[in-house]
């Protein structure tokens, strides 16, 4: 299965995610941990993976990402087998070391300084 590089933030700034799933990550290629949504993309109908969230609403089930991009979650966690297939890549290409799935709803200190640029 071919995998290619996600559309420009401003060609898709919003994307919504089904059989979604946050992992937290450790990678030899960056310090710290960052965290990731997973899941599959309604409208591009693919499996994709986020860059690290810095803002989560639990109350919208919605993140903003290093990109800029908004990413909604619908419906339950869950794994989609193309958006697993698309994290297994994703996870080797970054040499991630460890991985833990993160209940959104218990994000703590992700908020960006402006919040108003986001809307959330």
């Amino acid at each position: 299965m071919p995998i290619w590089k996600t559309e420009p933030i401003d060609r898709e700034p919003e994307i919504v995610l089904t059989d979604w799933t946050v992992y937290e990550v450790s990678s030899n290629l960056w310090p710290g941990r960052t965290r990731h949504f997973v899941g599959f993309s309604v409208m591009g109908r693919e499996g994709r993976v986020s860059s690290a969230i810095v803002q989560f609403d639990a109350d919208k089930m919605a993140g903003v990402t290093e990109s800029g991009r908004v990413y909604l979650l619908k419906g339950a966690q869950g794994g989609h087998p193309d958006g697993l297939y698309v994290w297994g890549l994703w996870c080797r290409r970054n040499e991630i070391t460890d991985i833990q799935v993160v209940d959104p709803t218990k994000f703590q200190n992700l908020k960006i300084e402006d919040s108003e640029q986001t809307g959330l």
